[in-house]
């Protein structure tokens, strides 16, 4: 958020002004009001990314309320990740959150995101073999004994590092993967065209937890700040595992949407 501190400081920020009033007639909270009517203007990209909003000041007058009825919106807001507070400097309009569906269909991180027109670039951190470990032969379904590739990423998404993604492989199934260039391809679009072994299901789990140390300064997080960890098998014909992998990922640049659907009945 570094751009932020830099615009307030070095030259007077757009401080916009909100279209919409609160409507008095209705017995709708100003607090609910004056929040939906800030959401509204960050839907409408009336306000913008890095944008300030006026002073909690400036916004009382704006809608003719108490400092707390404000505070209480801003509050909300900030809580959503729509809005960032920078100290002593204001309230601002928060970087995007980058969405990933997940669905029904199996598409990897470089596939959702590119399909929303974002950039992602990608930094290999590791890539060699070793032996599995016991953890990591039972999600494969192989010996402990057996070799795998180890391959670490740090990807980014317009310029900003995202997730910390460390994947496990068969060497057997995927001879000469360590010769892939993964920063110009995805593992999954090399499991399609250089293996022909498309991913066609996966087994993910996600939960928040505190970065620690090594994954906070690749992130540009402080230790301890609240990250993603998520757990991935993923599996092609025959239901056989062909990769697992652990994930760090931003939960404050986040959000994922979840696709459900019943099967239909037959006809």
């Amino acid at each position: 958020m570094q751009h932020m501190k830099t615009r307030a400081m070095s030259s007077s920020p757009r401080v916009p002004t909100p279209v919409g009033q609160i409507d008095r007639s209705i017995p709708l909270p100003y607090h609910y009001q004056i929040r939906e009517i800030i959401r509204a203007e960050i839907a409408a990209n009336r306000w913008q990314r890095g944008d300030q909003l006026p002073s909690e000041n400036q916004l009382c007058e704006m809608f003719q309320v108490s400092r707390t009825t404000v505070r209480e919106a801003l509050d909300t807001l900030v809580t959503e990740g729509l809005l960032t507070r920078e100290k002593g400097l204001g309230t601002f309009v928060a970087d995007p959150k980058f969405l990933e569906t997940w669905s029904g269909s199996s598409i990897g991180f470089s596939d959702s995101i590119t399909q929303q027109g974002y950039l992602i670039d990608t930094e290999v951190l590791e890539l060699k073999v070793t032996t599995a470990t016991q953890h990591v032969a039972r999600e494969l379904q192989i010996a402990p004994s057996e070799k795998v590739f180890v391959l670490k990423r740090l990807r980014y998404i317009m310029k900003q590092p995202i997730l910390v993604v460390t994947s496990w492989m068969p060497v057997k199934l995927f001879p000469g993967l360590d010769a892939v260039d993964f920063t110009q391809k995805s593992l999954y679009q090399s499991f399609r065209a250089d293996y022909d072994t498309p991913v066609l299901h996966v087994k993910r789990s996600i939960e928040a937890i505190a970065a620690d140390e090594a994954i906070a300064k690749l992130l540009g997080l402080k230790p301890g700040f609240p990250i993603m960890f998520i757990e991935n098998t993923a599996y092609t014909h025959n239901s056989l595992p062909i990769e697992y992998y652990n994930a760090w990922r931003r939960g404050d640049k986040s959000r994922f949407q979840f696709e459900y659907s019943l099967p239909q009945p037959t006809p």
